[in-house]
């Protein structure tokens, strides 16, 4: 009876196998189907981090660190004061330029009343030119009818060219005050030159003194802070960073194979490896004019007798659609996973809104 039984239910068993291998081979046929649809239109790597254009604080002048008022990883707002050095030496500086442009005012006042000085002078020369020689011509027609004698003749001639000679004198000492002056009588006197120069010391030394407080360039996160107070620093010298992390972009490196169908503009969808199954929306802002190895310290020599090719990557730069969520945050350095859409042939190849040269 058992014999039977198992021969007549063998037929049931091997059409459920039957079954059971038809639908295995059509569900792989459909995610084949599908997998293949999604590369044909998808580039990814894994070859992609997070970056940031980072800002270096470094200071413009020497100095001591007077006062440190960030930690690292605290966050800061553009603006913000960062490190103040001792303005002990670029306030003096200030306050002797200061006194300098109060000198130079005095001076042009100074040069003005001597202009006006020589001015006077010359109204002086004037009425004793004009009345030597009116008493030369009077003396003159006298001497005529024999009224005068020569001698008196000649002292009066004698007199006029004295007259001459002291108003050509007051005349040039009024024009070398003017030209010392450098500007109109009435003219207010910043408008000297030397009073000019003397304001550009004082705001070069205003200047200097405020580069002994160093601010925030951008909004960011404190990073990297090489400094203490009380350290002597110099111009140029990297104290700390500010990463800017609502500024974040990715780049991803795609194999040169990979980038045919590449355009700007396209979407992308990006997942960290902080945080597995989160997906970021973004999108292709810009493809680099050259792979990561033509812009290397040290680029191959592709052009010797050993030469073996290799497939170059090149940096594309990732945008996210939104800044990444408060709880999901994104630093600089990650390594990411990176799929971008190529379906839409629509965008150039180059910047958005970069001329494109005109076909020959």
């Amino acid at each position: 009876m058992t014999e039977d039984n198992d021969i007549q239910f063998e037929p049931w068993r091997s059409r459920g196998f039957l079954i059971a291998a038809a639908a295995a081979a059509i569900l792989a046929v459909v995610v084949g189907l599908r997998w293949w649809l999604f590369y044909r239109t998808h580039v990814s790597t894994d070859d992609a981090y997070v970056h940031a254009d980072v800002a270096q604080i470094t200071p413009r002048v020497a100095g001591t660190v007077a006062e440190l008022l960030v930690e690292e990883n605290w966050p800061v707002s553009a603006g913000q004061l960062l490190v103040r050095l001792d303005p002990a030496d670029y306030d003096l500086g200030l306050r002797q330029a200061e006194a300098n442009l109060a000198g130079t005012m005095q001076q042009v006042e100074q040069g003005r009343a001597a202009v006006r000085g020589a001015q006077s002078q010359r109204e002086v020369a004037a009425a004793e030119l004009a009345q030597a020689r009116l008493d030369y011509a009077r003396t003159a027609q006298l001497a005529k009818g024999d009224v005068v004698s020569p001698d008196r003749l000649d002292r009066a001639q004698t007199a006029l060219r004295a007259a001459e000679a002291r108003h050509t004198q007051a005349q040039r000492e009024l024009e070398r005050g003017q030209a010392s002056l450098g500007i109109p009588l009435d003219g207010p006197a910043t408008s000297a030159a030397v009073v000019r120069q003397a304001q550009a010391a004082r705001d070069q030394a205003a200047l200097l003194l405020s580069y002994t407080e160093l601010q925030a360039p951008t909004t960011g996160v404190i990073a990297k802070r090489m400094i203490e107070v009380g350290q002597r620093v110099q111009p140029g010298q990297p104290l700390m960073a500010v990463v800017p992390l609502q500024d974040i972009y990715i780049e991803a490196n795609f194999k040169e194979t990979q980038l045919t169908d590449v355009r700007v503009g396209q979407p992308a969808t990006v997942e960290a490896d902080i945080y597995p199954g989160v997906i970021y929306a973004a999108h292709v802002s810009s493809l680099p004019p050259g792979t990561g190895a033509a812009f290397a310290l040290l680029p191959p020599q592709n052009a010797t007798g050993n030469w073996v090719k290799v497939v170059q990557r090149l940096p594309v730069r990732i945008n996210l659609d939104t800044p990444p969520p408060a709880d999901r945050p994104l630093w600089v350095g990650l390594s990411l996973r990176v799929t971008i859409d190529t379906s839409r042939q629509e965008g150039p190849r180059l910047l958005p809104g970069q001329p494109q040269q005109a076909a020959r």
